[in-house]
């Protein structure tokens, strides 16, 4: 397993772990189908060995993830590394990667792109089953700052978390009504699974038991834990609470950003549950970005 005082500390070292990792090239072809060699100094950049008339050469850096960077690559892998272990506050990595607070969120803005590039390309996978309970709720992620001064547009996500498996989803949704959670519902939940709900008169027991769903609510108004059935929805509310907690610190009040936050707290809750999730993103990196090998 990586660790931080494992990662390569010379330029050359990192350019051979990101190609063994898959995000960078290991070789390139030139447009008159020659090899090419990789000269590692001051520039990186690959270059025809015929030295023919149009073969130039071209940089490590284009046509891979890291086109348009300008971190060194041994700063770059400390970079995701840090990220993994959210380690990414603006006085750490000036003080530990020696940048900027802009690079820094840039460079945040990046990684989160590559959760959203993972999610996205995976079936969605419904959660829950048979014997397995989901609580559902939904959850304002806007309010007006600090009770005062410019009200932020409200954005309403609605979520679930399996209990048994600590699987979870959260989409940002138009409205709650009834039809837009049961569409939800059905697409993200396994039928034969215990749903959970407060009292929300969206939630309507006759269509989520006509869909297949047992279904428990709780009155809040009430009691947290229903005296009856025991039907609770802590999980969820705690996981909005974490959710929240670190779209907080992420600078979350910028509303088009939110959808790329929700992504990150996914793929975090996924890979939590048995991962390494600095090599989980270098993998994710080279399977969505792949390095071009053929000049164009």
């Amino acid at each position: 397993m990586v660790t931080i005082f494992t990662l390569p500390d010379s330029e050359n070292a990192a350019i051979e772990f990101l190609q063994q990792k898959g995000v960078l090239p290991k070789k390139r072809v030139c447009k008159a189908g020659h090899a090419m060699k990789l000269s590692v100094g001051k520039e990186v950049y690959w270059h025809c060995e015929k030295g023919r008339a149009g073969c130039s050469k071209v940089r490590m850096r284009v046509g891979n993830f890291l086109e348009g960077s300008r971190l060194p690559f041994t700063i770059f892998l400390r970079f995701v590394y840090c990220w993994s272990y959210k380690l990414t506050s603006g006085e750490f990595c000036r003080r530990e990667l020696d940048i900027d607070e802009d690079t820094t969120v840039e460079y945040s803005m990046y990684i989160r792109n590559v959760c959203q590039a993972y999610l996205l390309s995976k079936p969605v996978v419904k959660i829950g089953g048979e014997g397995q309970t989901v609580e559902v709720d939904e959850s304002l992620f806007s309010k007006r700052k600090n009770n005062q001064g410019r009200i932020l547009p409200p954005t309403w996500v609605f979520g679930g978390i399996c209990r048994e498996s600590r699987e979870c989803f959260m989409v940002e949704v138009p409205d709650r009504t009834a039809k837009t959670l049961l569409e939800i519902i059905k697409e993200r939940i396994a039928v034969g699974t215990t749903v959970i709900s407060d009292c929300w008169r969206a939630y309507k027991t006759a269509e989520l038991e006509a869909a297949g769903y047992e279904h428990l609510r709780v009155n809040h108004s009430l009691n947290f834990i229903d005296p009856s059935t025991g039907a609770h929805t802590q999980t969820v509310e705690r996981l909005w609470g974490s959710a929240k907690e670190r779209n907080k610190r992420q600078r979350g009040k910028k509303r088009e950003l939110l959808d790329s936050y929700m992504q990150e707290f996914m793929l975090r809750q996924e890979v939590w549950r048995g991962g390494d999730l600095f090599e989980f993103m270098l993998n994710a990196i080279a399977d969505n970005w792949p390095p071009e090998e053929q000049l164009k």
